[in-house]
């Protein structure tokens, strides 16, 4: 190529952009030799060697045009990209092109147009006002219903007195010399059954599943009712649950909820302050581009229930949550539409603020993560670049760090909900 193709902006406007490309007849001419050249060195033909087969040759055989055209696509292929990176622009749709003008012994001109994201404005996001609710204290009822939880976790199934199964009740059941326990319930159309049955009796199951797609047939013997039997509340529950005393088991229990619930009241903060600023911002999106990425994530959940052995297809999905596949895309366009804007607005604020990290600062985040976690560091580091997940974490911190300074910034109000 020589240096004198001209790359201008025909058109520009906040979500599209044309760029043309005037190519010089000097450059037109070579890279149909080259296409030539090209054939000539691949062909064979009976009394010519490669690379000296003549042009009449070729010509005879295929015709002129098929060189003109492949010398013209070959020309865009080089020069686009090379118009793109000259002229500053990034398409977030594939490039339209349209032929201006062609003649195979003068110039080639053409257009090619595209999505572009906007070019964003940002208002002061330094001092940013926003009103939250309280944080909730958390309370002795609070810690009480978290032990009861973690009670829970200890329950041992025993023999329950009884010989008629009702609605939850947990039932031994048998079939086949194998036992196991199941939850009697009207509403699971396997275990609505045996409600109603007594001890000893034999249950005949005979349902279809999704849709007809499976049908289950088996009889099963009902040998007992089972009941969870929860330890007490005490320094033995909690030696269990890997605490000397009940009194140290209750500290922990509130120091964690305590920290949840800053963390959340940090989150909804921070989420506020920036749905704030990408309120005060202008931000069109280009159509082509939020719509290929609603395609691509109806597809997603597509896929992910249609794949082989899941229990639930699209249409079901849709039914059970009422709703239809266009509903379904403005719901997931939304999504993606504040997505969108979010890092938009992060982005232009992490270019203003000059918020970056590199690769070393970066280790010494993940090291620092996996040491709270309790996980070895370095381990932690190779599982997400072996992930592919090096980059996401990167994204992730930064983001962090951004919002960390619209709150540090901030005046923050508390208001009741």
């Amino acid at each position: 190529m020589t240096n004198n193709t001209q790359y201008e902006i025909a058109t520009r406007d906040d979500t599209a952009a044309t760029v043309r490309v005037a190519i010089p007849q000097q450059d037109v001419l070579q890279e149909i030799e080259s296409v030539y050249a090209q054939y000539s060195n691949e062909l064979n033909v009976p009394g010519f060697r490669k690379g000296r087969v003549p042009k009449s040759v070729l010509e005879t055989r295929f015709g002129r045009d098929v060189f003109v055209l492949e010398a013209k696509d070959e020309l865009e292929r080089k020069h686009l990209p090379a118009a793109l990176e000259r002229l500053d622009l990034h398409p977030v749709s594939v490039p339209k092109v349209q032929e201006v003008s062609f003649d195979p012994e003068g110039g080639f001109v053409f257009q090619a147009s595209f999505a572009v994201l906007p070019d964003v404005k940002l208002p002061p996001y330094r001092g940013l006002e926003v009103a939250v609710p309280p944080k909730r204290d958390v309370s002795e009822e609070d810690v009480t219903q978290a032990l009861a939880e973690i009670q829970s976790q200890f329950g041992t199934l025993a023999e329950r007195e009884g010989d008629t199964v009702s609605e939850g009740d947990i039932v031994r059941v048998r079939e086949k010399g194998e036992e196991w326990d199941t939850r009697a319930e009207k509403e699971n159309p396997v275990t609505s059954a045996l409600v109603g049955r007594r001890v000893g009796d034999s249950v005949d199951i005979d349902v279809s599943l999704e849709d007809d797609a499976k049908h289950m047939k088996a009889t099963v013997a009902v040998v007992g009712l089972r009941q969870v039997v929860l330890p007490a509340i005490d320094d033995e529950l909690a030696k269990d649950a890997g605490f000397d005393t009940l009194a140290a088991l209750r500290d922990d229990v509130r120091r964690r909820m305590v920290e949840a619930r800053d963390e959340r009241h940090r989150r909804a903060i921070e989420t506020l302050l920036l749905d704030t600023l990408v309120e005060k911002t202008s931000l069109p999106l280009p159509e082509p581009f939020v719509v290929e990425l609603v395609d691509e994530e109806v597809e997603r959940v597509r896929s992910a229930l249609e794949r082989p052995g899941s229990s639930l297809s699209f249409a079901r999905y849709l039914e059970q949550r009422a709703t239809t596949e266009e509903d379904l895309r403005k719901e997931i366009r939304g999504s993606v539409e504040r997505r969108l804007r979010r890092e938009l607005v992060l982005g232009n604020v992490a270019e203003a603020e000059g918020v970056a990290i590199s690769d070393a600062e970066l280790e010494d985040m993940a090291k620092a993560d996996a040491q709270g976690a309790g996980e070895d560091g370095l381990r932690f580091v190779a599982r997400l670049k072996a992930e592919e997940r090096w980059d996401d974490y990167r994204s992730a911190k930064v983001t962090e760090r951004l919002l960390g300074i619209l709150r540090e910034s901030a005046i923050i109000t508390e208001k009741e909900e």
